[in-house]
């Protein structure tokens, strides 16, 4: 946690009119969407497999995404014709969470207000940790959609936004789970689609019927705050739902289920073993500064090297078992202060990056 750290700015893409329009902007300005592309063939085993993964899985999921929400299907319309990659190209990249690896996704997130900070004020965000391939293409959206808040979101270059938060004060944040259930994809509502949805939200209330509403969807956790001090998470399946709350201003979630209805197809103990310790690590951490929580704070506690290297920040294990969970590492951390429309982020693992600002 100590020493000279590098100032690396995350890209910002700057976006707005209707979500046609925004997408086309975003595929434009990212050439390096195709390097996603790229990296993506790598990691499901080659361009002929990748081709026969869309064939198979897009006719699953396209339905029922346009179905669910047209507005941000147009949104990767225009980020395709953008980009002059097929739509496809751009699709298939927004429904890997249902079909990826197992285990190569572990984020640690959090949520904070009331009597946890020392202001009284709301802050909301997470270490995300992917393949370290993935780091020098993730970007900023900052979004002035023609209808409805403007919105900073994190994403992977070709990604919807992934994690934020909007004018209306809403943050999100996500996890992601394993039940049995998801070992066999069989269509739905992508995670990308909704999180692109939900982060259109003027309210806490509206977030969780956009989430609700999407019927079958993978299992994920979606972590959403306000301005207004409110914190709700909702662990999904394909099927089911359960709702949980903070304890006094604390909300930590890392990649296993908490629900004592949902944790029995919990795959959590073979592919993300270190999950139960980073939750379980960085709720003490803020819990010992309990009243005091800041985000000065709260950089320092996502450099924790507790359990290292699968700790809160995540460097790559050479002794994992799994060959994605050798790439496993912090791509990027993210502190989310909605109502000062401010986001604190170190792109890469934050003890040897500083975070800089950025604003809605």
């Amino acid at each position: 946690m100590s020493g000279d750290k590098g100032k690396r700015k995350i890209k910002v893409v700057e976006v707005s009119g209707t979500p046609y329009e925004m997408g086309f902007q975003y595929g434009k300005a990212c050439p390096e969407i195709r390097t996603i592309i790229d990296i993506t063939c790598q990691v499901f085993g080659g361009r002929d497999t990748v081709r026969g993964l869309a064939e198979r899985y897009i006719p699953m999921y396209l339905p029922a995404a346009e179905a669910y929400a047209p507005e941000i299907v147009d949104e990767m319309k225009g980020m395709a014709a953008g980009a002059h990659l097929d739509f496809q190209d751009i699709f298939f990249l927004n429904i890997t969470y249902e079909i990826a690896v197992p285990s190569i996704m572990g984020c640690t997130s959090f949520a904070l207000t009331c009597e946890a900070t020392d202001n009284g004020e709301t802050i909301a965000g997470q270490n995300f940790d992917y393949l370290s391939m993935w780091e020098d293409s993730m970007v900023l959206l900052k979004m002035r959609p023609e209808h409805g808040p403007d919105i900073l979101a994190i994403a992977f270059a070709g990604s919807l936004g992934l994690i934020g938060f909007n004018s209306a004060g809403i943050s999100l944040n996500l996890n992601l789970l394993r039940n049995k259930d998801s070992l066999a994809p069989d269509g739905g509502v992508p995670a990308h689609i909704i999180l692109g949805k939900v982060l259109t939200s003027e309210t806490v209330n509206q977030a969780i019927s956009i989430i609700t509403s999407a019927g079958r969807r993978s299992a994920k956790n979606f972590l959403l705050t306000n301005d207004k001090g409110d914190i709700v998470d909702l662990e999904v399946t394909s099927d089911d739902i359960d709702v949980h709350y903070a304890e006094e201003g604390i909300f930590v979630h890392a990649n296993h289920f908490s629900s004592s209805r949902l944790k029995s197809d919990d795959l959590a103990p073979e592919y993300w073993p270190d999950s139960y310790i980073r939750r379980q690590r960085l709720f003490q951490l803020i819990k010992n500064h309990h009243g005091s929580m800041s985000v000065g704070l709260m950089k320092l506690l996502l450099q924790d090297h507790h359990n290292d290297p699968n700790s809160i920040c995540r460097h790559p294990d050479p002794e994992n078992p799994l060959p994605f969970g050798r790439m496993m590492k912090t791509l990027v951390s993210l502190i989310s202060c909605p109502k000062e429309g401010k986001a604190h982020i170190a792109l890469g693992n934050p003890c040897q990056n500083e975070f800089l600002e950025y604003y809605l």
